[in-house]
């Protein structure tokens, strides 16, 4: 408990400026992703949702939801098996090794950016703005502690906690920047420290990061998937 308080304390008191200039490892592979999620066209995702709709006439927004958690844990999954195996091909090297890592730790991200915007979008969250998609997708990737850090900002703390979409929606443009370069901040150390985790075991070799690198990804991507039914709310009927 005294970890998160602390993790916590220091996010709310950081510079929003120095975010992006102490980024470290975890920030070089977070920030170009949200930078390309939170530009990304609005068609784009609402297409996606479409098609999902279109192929099932006959499903519930729940099965359409189950569907989209599929599409994650297949890309998740086949993307860590993949990147483990290259890692353990004889003669290519760690540092080939440790650079097709960090791609597939940016296709993930990208993936659960995309996932968000989509999960968002099938329950009638306004995706519109970049600074809500940010907001959204740091707090999907944090959880928990995304959570209470919006809910301190907001100033629900020792209220009814509201759903952290439903408190997003309520910050203006320029509060949820402040907001937004907290969460960051907090994602770049809990992030980095859990993809230099699961990036250490796909670099083992003779296909055991392989393996390590499946079982890592799916861990990451079911947390992913929890952590949408948490932040984003109940799917409409």
């Amino acid at each position: 408990m005294a970890r998160d308080t602390t993790t916590f304390t220091d996010a709310i008191n950081s510079d929003p400026q120095s975010v992006e200039d102490n980024a470290g490892w975890g920030g070089k592979l977070l920030i170009p992703a949200l930078d390309r999620a939170v530009h990304m066209q609005t068609g784009a995702i609402e297409a996606y949702v479409a098609r999902l709709k279109r192929k099932n006439p006959d499903h519930s927004p729940q099965q359409i939801q189950k569907i989209m958690d599929d599409h994650l844990k297949r890309i998740a999954t086949g993307s860590g098996a993949s990147v483990g195996l290259t890692a353990a091909i004889p003669g290519i090297g760690f540092l080939t090794g440790a650079l097709a890592i960090s791609a597939e730790s940016l296709v993930f991200l990208d993936a659960v950016a995309f996932y968000t915007m989509a999960s968002a979008h099938l329950r009638g969250v306004d995706i519109s703005h970049p600074e809500r998609r940010r907001a959204l997708i740091l707090v999907v990737l944090l959880g928990s502690q995304g959570t209470a850090l919006v809910d301190a900002a907001v100033g629900d703390i020792s209220k009814k906690r509201a759903l952290p979409a439903a408190n997003i929606s309520r910050f203006s443009i320029s509060g949820l920047a402040d907001v937004n370069s907290r969460l960051l901040r907090m994602a770049i150390k809990r992030l980095g420290r859990r993809f230099r985790g699961a990036w250490l075991g796909k670099i083992l070799p003779l296909g055991v990061g392989a393996v390590v690198g499946t079982i890592a990804n799916r861990k990451l991507a079911s947390r992913a998937i929890t952590n949408v039914g948490q932040s984003l709310g109940p799917l409409p009927a």
